[in-house]
């Protein structure tokens, strides 16, 4: 087993140091109240050693944002994968997803800041959002259902992502979020029950 030098490890404690302390900041203050200078002078680093990682405040705002967006995925994925049902997968993928919007650093971070931060990044080298290849797993089982049969992928993803922004906009940026999340779960579970419901 290779041990790496010590130069190389220190650089990655470094960026590591660097991102918990920015992920604090901005979950905190947001990203325009959060300045560079916080960040060194809280991590106790140089100015330099953070331009060596990073290009500036907005390529370290995309490195915690897809540190806490990879987390909040990775459980999503879980609980999809823990259920049988198709349905009970989907049911639990995004009660997952949309339980996260109730987290200070998902909502400030993911949810409230990224849209005008990294939205630039988006239109320009058509970076697809994170959460297409995590809603293409969760849904896909249901193409074998009878109610979506026939149904493309793709399109229904789109679609599902369109609502899923939507519900966790309105959760983030209630005054009451939990009171926000359990409305949401009463929208969900009809949708769900009405697509269960065989036609007439």
């Amino acid at each position: 087993m290779s041990v790496k030098p010590l130069r190389v490890r220190q650089a990655e404690a470094t960026r590591s140091l660097l991102i918990e302390v920015a992920r604090k900041n901005f979950t905190e203050h947001g990203y325009g109240s959060t300045s560079i200078d916080d960040i060194v002078l809280e991590a106790g680093v140089a100015r330099g050693a953070l331009y060596h990682h990073f290009t500036g405040k907005e390529a370290l705002f995309r490195a915690v944002y897809e540190e806490v967006e990879g987390e909040v995925v990775a459980r999503v994925m879980a609980a999809a994968s823990s259920q049988a049902s198709p349905w009970d997968a989907v049911r639990a993928g995004l009660s997952t997803f949309l339980d996260a919007c109730l987290e200070p650093a998902f909502r400030r971070i993911v949810v409230l800041d990224s849209v005008s931060v990294l939205q630039s990044q988006v239109m320009e080298v058509g970076i697809d959002p994170v959460e297409l290849p995590m809603l293409r797993h969760v849904l896909s089982p249901l193409l074998g259902t009878t109610t979506f049969a026939g149904m493309g992928i793709d399109a229904l993803t789109y679609v599902a992502l369109g609502g899923l922004y939507g519900a966790s906009l309105y959760i983030a940026r209630s005054p009451d979020p939990p009171a926000a999340r359990a409305a949401v779960d009463i929208v969900l579970d009809t949708l769900i029950r009405g697509l269960l419901q065989p036609a007439d």
